[in-house]
């Protein structure tokens, strides 16, 4: 028997509006907001998730849509 590690990823999405003079300007807000938790994604805005397998000499298999 061999070990191996799952690896799950959740893509959820979540739209917010801010003012900014530029789209650099927007960037930095949004992911300043994003750290401090002003920008919060809530539950149910899931749009997919994805799995894939690495075995103990680390290879990978494709990502796998679930």
């Amino acid at each position: 028997m061999k070990k191996y590690r799952v690896i799950i990823e959740e893509i959820m999405s979540e739209e917010f509006e801010l003012e900014a003079e530029s789209e650099k300007e927007a960037i930095s807000k949004a992911m300043g907001a994003y750290k401090s938790g002003e920008f919060v994604l809530e539950p149910g805005n899931f749009e997919y998730a994805q799995l894939k397998v690495a075995d103990e000499d680390d290879k990978c298999s494709e990502w796998i849509k679930i």
